[in-house]
């Protein structure tokens, strides 16, 4: 029955990834972050709203007048005082261009002074520079209010003159443009006379330049006349090639001489004949063999002690014949260096000359490109003061009209741009909101948010009803309950994925954690241990999740002595580790301390690990999640690796950046992530095949 009832238990079979992707529309979860945020995005909407309308509203309306002027070619003229002032000489007697201020506090008091100093009989005392500084005053407001804009490839400008009240607007603006006018016209035959004087004088300065410049081409070539064609072909030049070509001849022989003399000086005496080819010196040498080769055969009798007497005399003669032909190749080596230094000394001269050559060349070269830039520059500004105008004939094109409407503000324009920035506003609300609470379901999702690889995709558990009887096996005892399933190949494919991982296997301390609770951590631990026993490993399993002890329960053990008995001394490592029958030992975690942290972070835990790991070939660690404690964050120093599970659907993405940013912090080895609890739709979604794990479905 047992056996049937394992072969009933329905996991979740691998889904692998499909090439066509369906992905949920992003407006609808745009709604329903707006639903849930309503309140934030409507304040967000209104905060807009209301700073485009107070911008709209507060600000008094201005009106801009614009007349057009045809400048005939001519410059733009500068905005100046002195064109604002005569400007508004043209108006009319008592026309103010410059709006009044606000009746500010400092107006108020002036005032009320002023009412009480009559009222008392006494003078009322006004300032004798509060008409020129009105003056002032209003002419810095024409000259800010007032732009010149020329109009891109026309002749045309454009006078416009910015004010509270449109009528004035448009007065000053056409007073501002006859002003323009008349000064363009006034001012056209001076500057045109100016500037052809200023053009005379830069033509008689650039005609002497000239003059100069071709009188000392013409003395340098005087004095040169040997560079009239290319330099290359001079007589200089041909006969340093010559000297070069006799060098080289002349080093050749006399490295054959220096050969010769070093076989000379280094042979002995009897093979010079072989060195030298001597005529004298080979015919006495081969008499002296002969000789030799008689005295031999006829023995040491009176015959052979004659033709003794001949050898010495003939080996006398050689040897003076083999001195004599040493000292002529002696003296023929000598007279082939001191030829090749002569050379030597001869190039080296002649390419000081050639030197002296190539300088004047340049020189030459330098003289004529002052006299062609002197020549283009004066040709140019001849051109110039033919083509110079007498001066612009500028005229009034177009007057500036009333202005109907004012520029700015525009109240429907600025009240749709607030709409649009409050509803823009509001999207963007949405869309931090969105991405900050979306929770992780896809292997995407996890690599955008933390960048970190995702080892295995968990499918979600179902339990399955058997003849009306609920057939369960334990989520954390899988890899070893129901092998052959999908769930424990899962788990195998997580192993496969840690030892893949590097070459020499996954750490031999490995720490299973989380981002929060609830997330199947357990689980993973669990059947991660018990795929690493079935590979012939020795494991260990430590319950370190002092606050929410839960091993001794999956396991059946009992759990009132652990981990903790040990770090407080209650207790020894032997009597504490538990045998269990699916071949790893499992450490639970004892009794709940009053301070975690504190036994985490002591060195018994230290030494608890080193002894754990001395006994078993790996140490798999449930941790408690890396957020709302520091125990995770303690424990992940002392591990090798870390794993870190997610739950699909569940764990946002902020969680997820948060843990990984602390255990960055304490620069733990984060392994990877296992995604936990995926449904089948979303399981499509990871381009690559995944490898899937178990879920801890408690």
């Amino acid at each position: 029955m047992e056996r049937r009832a394992r072969r009933d238990v329905e996991l979740p079979a691998v889904v692998v990834s499909t090439a066509a992707t369906v992905r949920p529309a992003a407006l609808p979860g745009y709604r329903q972050v707006l639903r849930h945020h309503r309140w934030g995005a409507g304040l967000v909407f209104v905060i807009l709203f209301a700073a485009t309308l107070v911008a709209t509203l507060v600000p008094i309306p201005v009106y801009r007048a614009t007349a057009l002027v045809d400048g005939n070619g001519g410059t733009v003229l500068p905005l100046t005082r002195t064109l604002a002032e005569r400007a508004l000489a043209r108006l009319e007697p008592g026309e103010d261009p410059l709006p009044a201020p606000p009746l500010v506090v400092a107006r108020l008091l002036a005032r009320a002074t002023a009412r009480v100093r009559r009222q008392l009989g006494l003078p009322v005392l006004e300032d004798p520079g509060a008409s020129v500084a009105r003056a002032e005053a209003v002419i810095d407001g024409v000259v800010a209010g007032t732009e010149l804009v020329p109009r891109a490839n026309s002749s045309l400008v454009e006078v416009s003159f910015t004010s509270p009240s449109p009528r004035v607007a448009a007065d000053v603006a056409s007073a501002l443009a006859e002003e323009y006018v008349a000064q363009a016209v006034a001012g056209a035959g001076e500057s045109g006379d100016r500037w052809r004087s200023v053009l005379e004088r830069e033509l008689q300065v650039t005609h002497d330049a000239l003059t100069r410049a071709e009188e000392a081409l013409q003395a340098f070539t005087r004095a040169n006349p040997a560079l009239s064609g290319d330099p290359r072909e001079s007589l200089e030049y041909r006969k340093l090639a010559d000297l070069n070509d006799t060098l080289t001849k002349a080093q050749s022989r006399r490295m054959e001489k220096e050969a010769l003399y070093k076989q000379v000086t280094s042979a002995s005496p009897g093979l010079l004949s072989q060195v030298v080819s001597n005529q004298v010196v080979a015919g006495l040498a081969m008499e002296v063999a002969k000789l030799e080769a008689e005295r031999a055969r006829l023995g040491d009798g009176s015959p052979g002690a004659r033709l003794q007497g001949q050898i010495d005399a003939l080996r006398r003669e050689l040897r003076t014949a083999q001195e004599a032909l040493a000292d002529t190749v002696r003296a023929d080596f000598e007279a082939a260096k001191k030829q090749e230094a002569l050379l030597a000394q001869a190039v080296r001269t002649q390419r000081a000359v050639v030197g002296d050559v190539g300088q004047r060349a340049v020189e030459a070269e330098l003289l004529k490109g002052q006299v062609d830039a002197t020549r283009d520059r004066y040709e140019r500004l001849l051109a110039r003061a033919k083509d110079a105008p007498g001066g612009a004939d500028a005229r009034l094109i177009d007057r500036a009209a009333v202005p109907p409407w004012p520029s700015h503000p525009r109240p429907l324009l600025d009240l749709a741009l607030g709409v649009g920035l409050g509803l823009v506003g509001s999207l963007a609300f949405a869309a931090v909101q969105r991405r900050r609470d979306r929770p992780l379901r896809t292997v995407e999702d996890i690599e955008r948010s933390v960048g970190f690889e995702v080892l295995a995709v968990l499918p979600l558990f179902r339990e399955r009803r058997t003849n009306g009887r609920r057939m369960r096996v334990a989520p954390e005892l899988v890899a070893a309950e129901a092998p052959g399933s999908p769930g424990a190949d899962a788990v195998a494919r997580l192993r496969a994925a840690l030892f893949q991982g590097s070459a020499a296997g996954p750490p031999q301390r490995l720490l299973v954690t989380s981002a929060r609770l609830r997330e199947g951590k357990t689980c993973v631990a669990s059947n991660l241990a018990l795929a690493l026993a079935g590979a012939g490993r020795r494991v260990v399993l430590v319950d370190c999740d002092f606050r929410r002890p839960r091993l001794h329960r999956v396991f059946r053990q009992e759990g009132t002595h652990g981990a903790t008995s040990f770090l407080t001394g209650a207790a020894d490592l032997p009597s504490l580790l538990r045998e269990t029958d699916h071949g790893i030992d499992v450490l639970p975690a004892g009794p709940v301390p009053d301070e975690p942290a504190a036994l985490i972070d002591s060195t018994a835990m230290a030494s608890l690990l080193d002894e754990l790991s001395r006994r078993y070939d790996y140490v798999v660690i449930d941790a408690p999640p890396v957020l709302g404690q520091a125990d995770a964050a303690l424990l992940a120093r002392l591990a090798g690796g870390v794993v870190l599970v997610v739950r699909a659907g569940e764990t946002n993405g902020a969680a997820v950046a948060a843990a990984f940013g602390r255990l960055r912090t304490l620069r733990a080895r984060v392994l990877g992530v296992v995604l936990n609890a995926v449904r089948g739709a979303a399981l499509g979604s990871s381009p690559r095949v995944p490898l899937p794990m178990i879920h801890d479905a408690r």
